[in-house]
């Protein structure tokens, strides 16, 4: 939960402290607020008149800058512009390409597919399948999505694929 009444550098300098990095000067902030793809007028800017897109930049920020081994994301991508979500796939792939594990939650299956290595599909807060990178080449998605919560519930002995 970032601060609204914070700058983005605040924001960043705030949940640095607190994760124990205390040695990081304002020259590392704006590097960071540069590699998520903040531009520089905003980062002395409160949150509160950030979009969606700019808030999550500062959120990833926040984990390089603590070098978090996992990053945890809901619905990164909902309500973002098709070049902002773009752009935030490219950087949770540089992020999974970095050795960081990025678990993510989201309705949107066809980027589920583009960023996954595994992919888990629920139905009623159940797990019904589990999906390997190697699985999912060829396959129709939204067509494997409808069979497994429409298969689900016909048949709640289909607990995993494969």
């Amino acid at each position: 939960m970032l601060y609204p009444n914070f700058t983005a550098i605040q924001n960043l300098d705030f949940f640095a402290r607190l994760g124990g990095k205390n040695d990081l000067s304002r020259d590392d902030y704006k590097d960071v607020l540069f590699r998520v793809g903040l531009q520089e007028e905003a980062h002395d800017k409160k949150l509160k008149g950030f979009s969606k897109g700019m808030r999550q930049k500062c959120g990833i920020a926040i984990a390089i800058l603590k070098d978090a081994p996992a990053i945890l994301l809901d619905e990164p991508t909902s309500g973002l512009d098709p070049k902002a979500g773009f752009e935030f796939m490219q950087l949770l792939d540089t992020l999974r390409d970095e050795g960081k594990a990025v678990l993510m939650s989201t309705h949107d299956i066809f980027r589920a597919k583009e960023i996954a290595d595994i992919l888990g599909i629920m139905n009623q807060g159940q797990l019904v399948v589990e999906l390997n990178r190697r699985d999912l080449s060829g396959e129709n998605l939204e067509q494997l999505y409808m069979e497994y919560v429409a298969g689900f519930d016909q048949h709640p002995e289909l607990t995993e694929h494969a």
